[in-house]
């Protein structure tokens, strides 16, 4: 109880102290400022460019000074404490503590193989397979407008126009409309093109029946190549049908798993409590002495 009033006094003079230093409004000021531009400059500091690209590909708007302010700051609060009540307590410090802190930023990590790694992981694989499913629709959206019998709309007036129907490429289609009118459609065709990785699976395609339908001076010479690229999109729309089943058989399969390796685990568990009872109960004597 000493230690406890100890230290609520220790805590009371430093907040006084503080009341006291910023007491007028001018020097409140200057203070949260320069509070301010320490944390902005720290932040600044443990910048992780790295897990800022891992957490644009997965669609989160988050800064990573953020998350490694957040990660370091969790485990140091959580050793504050500990180290507060083990004195309150007079208890010594224990190792455990210290493991569990860095265990704290181990599972926050965002190395590939540990748990906030691989939920970035996942989570940047399901917004490729969605911008992927974007991109497709996009291009059927295209293919309808060229194939208007009353007329169609501009490259660019088209990007602009349907860039709000989307989530994963809005940003990329109304900068993309804005280079079609600033720089032609060709030099923004292929800006649009090179923000997919180079190993993508068909966005040359994308890129050359763009690039030859905007190409074309005669509208009829257009929607008939249109007409005949409509069996390579129809593959694309297939292949991209095939991959978000067959990544939501995966997630499904793994939660189908997870109630059988509980009940197994729980089994095995059961088993072993019981050996030990017995074990227990008879203390080493035979079983029909």
């Amino acid at each position: 109880m000493d230690r406890l009033l100890l230290l609520i006094s220790i805590l009371g003079v430093v907040y006084l102290s503080l009341l006291v230093f910023v007491s007028s409004s001018s020097r409140q000021e200057r203070y949260v400022h320069r509070l301010g531009v320490k944390w902005k400059a720290l932040g600044e500091r443990v910048q992780n460019e790295r897990l800022q690209q891992l957490l644009h590909g997965s669609g989160l708007s988050i800064s990573a000074s953020k998350i490694t302010l957040f990660r370091y700051s969790a485990a140091l609060i959580y050793l504050a404490v500990q180290v507060t009540g083990d004195f309150i307590r007079s208890v010594p410090f224990s190792i455990y503590d210290l493991l569990i802190a860095l265990l704290i930023l181990l599972i926050t990590s965002p190395l590939r193989y540990l748990p906030f790694g691989w939920l970035l992981a996942w989570l940047h694989q399901k917004a490729l397979i969605q911008k992927d499913g974007e991109l497709i629709s996009f291009i059927r959206l295209y293919e309808n407008n060229r194939l208007r019998k009353r007329g169609y709309m501009q490259f660019g007036a088209f990007c602009a126009g349907t860039a709000s129907h989307f989530q994963y490429i809005r940003q990329d289609l109304y900068e993309l409309s804005e280079r079609a009118v600033d720089e032609g459609n060709e030099r923004a065709i292929e800006w649009f093109c090179g923000k997919f990785p180079d190993g993508h699976a068909f966005i040359n395609d994308i890129r050359s029946i763009l690039l030859a339908t905007e190409g074309m001076d005669d509208d009829t010479e257009a929607a008939n190549y249109l007409r005949e690229q409509g069996k390579i999109i129809t593959k694309i729309s297939s292949d991209q049908y095939l991959k978000k089943w067959s990544f939501i058989g995966d997630v499904s399969t793994i939660i189908n798993v997870i109630p059988s390796l509980a009940t197994f685990l729980m089994i095995v568990s059961l088993a072993m409590q019981y050996i030990m009872l017995i074990k227990g109960n008879f203390n080493g004597v035979g079983m029909f002495q």
